[in-house]
């Protein structure tokens, strides 16, 4: 340092060994810079969702709204339950200080599911309702966990933010009629903070050929990028003075030289001054900003690896791998084979029995079974369809309301070498403990385009699964003994009508939007075609493409399913004169 200079050079300040280093891609570094009221990311497979923004994001909220309440919000509770919270929590507890500590220690800095908090604990402004779904914060902010298919569960509550998780899963209608609104009311200093009133969303680019809700985009829309610029060059100049800040920070506390502690002690006041006229101005383009993130897994290409890349493409199919990595945007299909199926019409989300549900602790445990599910009844029996082969799919449902109505209520699947063994234990686990009636009807594939040996095949793999179920205590019925082949042009009108809704004798059919997701999905592309005769068929090319580890959601093996049980359900109900249809069917567009 030269005698006529009062500002110390960079050289006489301490290693920085009071921080640590973290890596962080160009996403992450752009949300933590911006850091707007409203953060959107929409950002594809492993690029970093949790690492990078929710979780950063949950302890800038806290530490600037003490005392306050957060919304975290899923779809459902069972998934807050068994992913969302268990991944945050993962990101609480990743080792700092050369592993000798966590980011935050659990009893220490926050708690779970606890109704008597440590003492150390600052108190909340309100009162916690439901200390066993929150998290909270030793300066008494605390997050409620909130599924966006039982909104009303914020119905009296005043937020002041909220995390929305996999926000293509959620349905934007009620977040916005619902959610929303209840972001209100604070404190006047807590008005003041950047993220009062302010959003937190990720998640992977939505499939909207697969139903999947794309709501999230139009906030694009509302990014001001002169204004997120102008947020860039404050915060990166104001984060340099801060960390400037707290080096000399840490040197004061060694120096012992009073010619160099006074220096020290200037450029602080400097800084200080610089922080505190800068900070505000900062907090208020922050309050009245939103920005959007769309970026690909190639944003984590330096942490990933080539391998990664590679291994995903020869695995994915080309639609998958446009979306979960590349982050392209793909609209819906048009020529379906379910040409009628309408999501917002034929999926329910109430699917939880939530008193159940609410009475866990989110320090339990949990394993989702049939009990749980608002539209089983144990004393009904189980109606199943089933596609055999090496790749197997069941869909289970219940009629309702005297035959008026059935309820598609569940979905499984196993592929070789797993076999007829293990899709029935699976099958058990979920149903076995609760069922008081143990009665299942299996419908299985009579499809007139298969050879005899097929048929002979599927026959023997329909007995297998009947043994393997009946061997854990249930009673099973192959309701396809005996009967006539169908039909692709079959299968296709009842489709339609079925889904049209416009008929009295046929019941009106709804699909579990949380536990047939699987199946839901492979509905909105399994595509129809014509055979070199001019005849409708489905297109099964999926079944051959895919491997079969992505089959579930993106071939036509469960939706084949499907149309076992409701043609096995209601094939007799067709009109005598769908006996005969003509081979030129005309096109039917997407209700």
């Amino acid at each position: 340092m030269g005698t006529n200079n009062n500002k110390l050079s960079e050289t006489e300040l301490p290693a920085e060994k009071w921080y640590r280093e973290h890596y962080l891609n160009s996403m992450q570094l752009r949300a933590n810079a911006v850091d707007s009221n409203v953060l959107i990311a929409e950002v594809a497979r492993a690029g970093g969702k949790t690492e990078g923004v929710t979780g950063p994001r949950i302890t800038k909220v806290a530490n600037s709204m003490p005392g306050e309440l957060g919304f975290l919000v899923h779809k459902t509770y069972v998934a807050l339950m068994t992913n969302v919270w268990p991944n945050i929590q993962a990101y609480f507890n990743q080792p700092v200080i050369d592993g000798t500590k966590t980011l935050l220690q659990y009893g220490i800095d926050y708690v779970v599911g606890e109704s008597k908090p440590p003492s150390h604990f600052k108190k909340p402004r309100y009162p916690i309702p439901y200390p066993k779904h929150c998290i909270l914060f030793r300066n008494g902010f605390h997050l409620q966990l909130v599924s966006s298919d039982q909104p009303e569960s914020v119905a009296g509550r005043s937020a002041v933010h909220a995390f929305i998780e996999e926000m293509k899963h959620n349905k934007g209608e009620k977040l916005k009629s619902r959610l929303f609104p209840s972001l209100r009311g604070a404190g006047s200093n807590i008005r003041m903070s950047p993220y009062y009133q302010g959003i937190t969303g990720v998640s992977d680019t939505a499939r909207v050929d697969l139903g999947e809700d794309n709501w999230f985009e139009e906030y694009e829309i509302n990014m001001d990028m002169n204004r997120v610029n102008e947020i860039v060059t404050v915060a990166c100049k104001l984060d340099g003075k801060r960390y400037e800040y707290y080096r000399y920070q840490h040197l004061l506390k060694q120096e012992k030289n009073p010619v160099v502690v006074d220096k020290i002690n200037k450029e602080m006041r400097r800084l200080e001054a610089y922080i505190n006229l800068w900070t505000p101005r900062l907090n208020d383009q922050r309050r009245n900003a939103s920005y959007y993130i769309r970026a690909s897994s190639f944003v984590n290409k330096d942490f990933l690896g080539p391998k990664f890349f590679k291994t995903q493409y020869e695995l994915l199919e080309p639609e998958e791998f446009l979306t979960a990595i590349c982050a392209i945007r793909i609209r819906a299909v048009v020529d379906r084979f379910f040409a009628n199926y309408v999501p917002r019409i034929h999926e329910f989300n109430d699917s939880y029995r939530y008193q159940s549900i609410l009475s866990m602790d989110l320090r339990d445990s949990f394993r989702l079974t049939s009990k749980y599910l608002k539209y089983y009844n144990a004393n009904d029996e189980l109606l199943l369809g089933y596609d055999p082969g090496s790749f197997q799919s069941i869909v289970v449902a219940q009629e309702k309301r005297m035959g008026e109505e059935l309820r598609v209520i569940k979905n499984f699947t196993c592929y070789a070498p797993r076999e007829q063994a293990d899709i029935a234990r699976e099958f058990n686990d979920f149903f076995g403990e609760d069922s008081i009636n143990k009665h299942i009807k299996l419908y299985y594939d009579r499809a007139g385009n298969k050879r005899k040996e097929e048929l002979d095949q599927i026959t023997t793999d329909a007995r297998i699964l009947k043994r393997e179920l009946e061997a854990f205590g249930f009673t099973v019925d192959l309701m396809n003994e005996g009967q006539p082949t169908i039909y692709y042009w079959q299968q296709f009108k009842l489709l339609l009508l079925i889904y049209g809704e416009k008929t009295n004798f046929l019941p009106r059919v709804r699909h579990c939007a949380s536990e047939c997701k699987d199946l839901n999905q492979s509905i909105m592309i399994s595509p129809r075609k014509k055979s070199v005769d001019g005849k409708i068929e489905l297109d099964k090319t999926s079944e051959k493409k895919i491997p079969f580890k992505y089959q579930a959601a993106r071939s036509t093996q469960l939706p084949s399913a499907l149309i076992y049980l409701l043609f096995g359900l209601y094939g007799e109900k067709l009109p005598s004169e769908f006996s005969y249809v003509p081979e030129d069917l005309p096109e039917v567009g997407i209700l």
